[in-house]
């Protein structure tokens, strides 16, 4: 086995690299000149890093002969590039994949997998509402198939909590933020509120592959996406569990996944037309991008707060503090310790 080298959260720019890595993204492209290049992108489970191999370096003859997924050996050089380092790449080795730790290559959720179980579990015994209550009880039974998926997928592909471990991560995450605010507002129902929360993206189970590196989407996935393979799981579980599919709980869950992204334009089958599905709309769109921030201050190396690089997907640059002074997430820690902020009338869930 091979040793693995450099990770990707360790280059900085004027650094000498070799390590291995695997190919995320390759494609070829040519300079305003005519001359071709690699565009590569080179993961592990540190995270990401933009590489280029030059026409002095032969980029044809690798796009011809690496292939996305593989496991290369990468020597460069790190430059700062529109003030991102990129990996000027000036040679590729291949590296065949029992020669490798797979764990080196795979990220996964900063938070324990029994700790976030533990969360879902709670959340599921806290739903007093009868339908509700068997419902998630059958979808989530241990050893049950659905639980095997929902605690080992993704909750993306790439901007937030994009490793595995992610979705379960994600959604106790959304799903304690539900709880959180179904005290505030009277209009919203409590249980189905957390229980969409659990459920919303549910159809990733299927939507991704993640076996193996990088993360990507299944054919499945592509051509369905993961609301409507939501709610084919939860048509699915209903029925096994003895469920009319037209319950009014059910429908309600099924509706809060078909509109959970809000717009038509962002994905949304429907529009949200319950208080629930729009609150869960919101909360969810809260806890990615707040992942998403958290990810970037984790990346950055000062202490103090400092200007990221431009983010093109928000068309805006972050003022963030760096990792040593972001705090702890919400996430670490024990369910009894870390508790959610709730108003005085709406009892925690760390006390059900």
């Amino acid at each position: 086995m091979f040793e693995k080298g450099i990770f990707a959260e360790e280059i900085e720019a004027g650094a000498r690299v070799e390590g291995i890595f695997c190919i995320a993204e390759k494609r070829l492209c040519s300079t305003q000149k005519g001359a071709p290049y690699l565009a590569l992108t080179l993961m592990d489970r540190t995270g990401v890093i933009e590489a280029r191999m030059w026409e002095g370096e032969n980029p044809r003859h690798a796009d011809a002969r690496f292939s996305k997924g593989d496991f290369v050996l990468v020597r460069g050089e790190a430059q700062l590039f529109r003030e991102s380092v990129q990996l000027r790449v000036l040679s590729l080795q291949p590296v065949l994949p029992e020669d490798v730790d797979a764990a080196d290559f795979m990220p996964r959720s900063p938070v324990e997998p029994e700790v976030l179980e533990k969360r879902l579990d709670r959340f599921v015994r806290s739903i007093s509402c009868e339908p509700l209550n068997i419902f998630l009880q059958a979808l989530f039974r241990k050893g049950g198939g659905v639980r095997r998926l929902f605690v080992t997928a993704p909750a993306a592909k790439k901007m937030h909590q994009a490793y595995l471990g992610g979705l379960l991560e994600h959604s106790v995450s959304v799903a304690g933020l539900a709880h959180s605010i179904a005290g505030f507002y009277p209009i919203l129902e409590r249980d189905l509120l957390v229980a969409g929360a659990l459920v919303h993206d549910l159809g990733k189970t299927e939507e991704f592959r993640y076996d193996a590196p990088p993360i990507d989407y299944t054919d499945r996935g592509r051509l369905l996406g993961h609301m409507a393979i939501g709610v084919e799981i939860i048509d699915r579980c209903a029925a096994e569990t003895g469920i009319d599919p037209g319950n009014p709980h059910i429908m309600a869950l099924k509706h809060m996944i078909l509109s959970h992204h809000g717009q038509r334009e962002y994905g949304a089958s429907v529009l949200p037309m319950t208080p629930e599905a729009v609150a869960l709309h919101l909360i969810d769109d809260m806890d990615a991008k707040m992942s998403f921030l958290q990810n970037l201050s984790d990346g950055l190396p000062g202490h103090g707060p400092e200007w990221t690089p431009y983010q093109r997907l928000f068309e805006r640059y972050f003022f963030l503090k760096g990792h040593a002074e972001s705090g702890a997430s919400a996430q670490d820690g024990d369910l009894e310790q870390d508790g959610d902020a709730a108003p005085v009338t709406q009892p925690s869930i760390f006390d059900i």
